[in-house]
């Protein structure tokens, strides 16, 4: 059975319960946006650009932070374990 997960708006940031585990999982801003964006299908390149134009961000290696966000998430059961 595939877990349950009740996602609820908290200011910026995204809470997200997990009903099978009673657990709580609070996203912050770029991790909300990494998490919606990826339940809409975008890949880690997609989520990358979207994150680099709406927070303006110049990092280097924002690829790797998505890539580690997204691997967070996954490891915590919150997206599916297919590859972005």
């Amino acid at each position: 059975m595939p877990q349950q997960i009740i996602a609820k708006e908290q200011e910026s940031e995204l809470m997200l319960y997990e009903t099978e585990k009673d657990s709580v999982h609070l996203l912050n801003p770029t991790a909300r946006l990494a998490y919606v964006l990826y339940k809409k299908g975008r890949n880690a390149t997609e989520i990358e650009q979207e994150i680099r134009k709406i927070f303006r961000v110049d990092n280097q290696d924002l690829r790797g932070d998505v890539l580690k966000c997204l691997e967070e998430l996954r490891r915590k059961q919150l997206i599916g374990i297919d590859d972005c």
